[in-house]
């Protein structure tokens, strides 16, 4: 998901905004509150934090808070949306009930700004639209997927499959590894590491703001093929 992030001074917070548009048979208000609402709480319970200095030279401390706003809109609108945007903030998810891959995803690239989401995730109420915003903000999966040693919950970008404490598995009583003896997707909860991390290798602009994410600009079929624009 692209979005913009701004610096506000005065109330020594990074504000990270985004809008996401959703269509599809599946893309309807109610279901688009939950959704916002998950990714929404998420990411600011986190209470990320960065440095950043001052004018004067100092260091002060920034608070990161994230603003997602929504809007549910037909797939004759997405087409006229995605081939006028120039703006970080917008991104274009579909959803429906299967497609290509089995599984809710976000498009051809880390930080790109479509995505085909199902409603068999459960979404808006099992973390599949935190991690998937978190992809769409450049967060890849960790590279360490036996996370056994960890007492906190799992990350929010720890993939399905991830080894952890009996107490985050789908099965308590199993063994690690074995059927149902790997993390529960709910069980994730975004890190501060990991807001910062959206903010690695990114310099803000004189002005104070930063683009987050690439506009890939395409509209994805019931399945999750894209349509291509030819000029």
């Amino acid at each position: 998901m692209s979005a913009i992030a701004y610096i506000r001074p005065e109330a020594k917070e990074i504000v990270i905004s985004a809008k996401l548009w959703f269509y599809g048979t599946f893309a309807a208000p109610e279901l688009v509150d939950k959704i916002v609402l998950e990714i929404s709480s998420q990411y600011n319970e986190a209470q990320g934090k960065i440095q950043i200095r001052q004018t004067d030279g100092s260091i002060a401390t920034y608070l990161i808070r994230f603003e997602i706003d929504s809007a549910v809109v037909s797939v004759d609108e997405v087409f006229d949306l995605v081939q006028n945007n120039t703006d970080y903030r917008n991104n274009y998810i579909r959803i429906e009930q299967d497609n290509i891959l089995k599984r809710s995803f976000m498009g051809h690239e880390l930080g790109g700004n479509i995505g085909h989401w199902l409603i068999s995730d459960n979404l808006g109420e099992s973390t599949t639209a935190a991690h998937e915003f978190g992809h769409s903000l450049g967060l890849d999966h960790p590279a360490d997927v036996d996370l056994r040693a960890r007492e906190s919950p799992p990350p929010m970008m720890a993939p399905r499959g991830t080894l952890v404490k009996p107490k985050f598995q789908w099965n308590p009583t199993v063994n690690a590894g074995e059927f149902g003896g790997t993390m529960k997707p709910i069980y994730r909860k975004v890190c501060p590491e990991e807001v910062v991390q959206i903010f690695a290798g990114h310099t803000f602009s004189a002005e104070g703001t930063l683009n987050l994410g690439i506009l890939n600009n395409l509209v994805y079929d019931e399945m999750g093929n894209p349509y291509y624009f030819i000029e």
